[in-house]
């Protein structure tokens, strides 16, 4: 029996001892799966303080074109009142400027007609002043030999060429002013 305890002694020990290589093996696999979580948790950890400080920066910028949006808004409202103002008193001025260009070009057309009419009385005057100096020429030639005749020769009267209607008693030869 000795030999048997021997033995059993022996199975126990190399049982203890595998036993204890196994436990240990499983120890340092435990403490390096406890590392390896203790470092993924930092991980996270960091992980999310840095997913808190973007969410929380994102927050702040957010707000911050939020208010710039408001401000737009408002200022974007302002310009379009500002730009309808601008286009009413650009239209009334091109209402104005439309009235006076028809103004200008029936002014003109009535510079024109006048104009028209005043060359068409200076060529009528020019025409009947050398009618007149014509007459009055002949009426020279023919009062000389009247004017030998006698100096109680009684001057006819003339109808005034410019006003027919009129008499005048104007001598163009006298060159003095004429009674009416």
């Amino acid at each position: 029996m000795a030999t048997r305890k021997k033995s059993l002694r022996a199975k126990r020990s190399s049982r203890t001892s595998s036993g204890m290589a196994k436990a240990a093996k499983e120890l340092k696999q435990l403490r390096a799966s406890v590392k390896s979580l203790k470092t993924q948790l930092m991980r996270e950890a960091k992980r999310r303080q840095i997913a808190a400080k973007l969410t929380a920066a994102a927050k702040k910028a957010r707000q911050a074109i939020n208010q710039q949006v408001v401000k737009l808004n408002a200022e974007g409202r302002r310009l379009a009142g500002e730009l309808k103002a601008a286009l009413a008193k650009a239209k009334q001025h091109e209402g104005a400027w439309r009235g006076a260009q028809s103004q200008v070009r029936s002014l003109s057309a009535e510079l024109k007609r006048k104009e028209q009419e005043l060359a068409r009385k200076n060529a009528e005057i020019e025409r009947l002043s050398g009618e007149l100096a014509k007459k009055a020429s002949t009426a020279t030639e023919a009062a000389a030999p009247v004017a030998s005749a006698g100096p109680a020769a009684e001057e006819p009267t003339r109808q005034n060429q410019l006003f027919p209607s009129e008499t005048s008693g104007w001598d163009p030869s006298s060159g003095g002013g004429g009674t009416a």
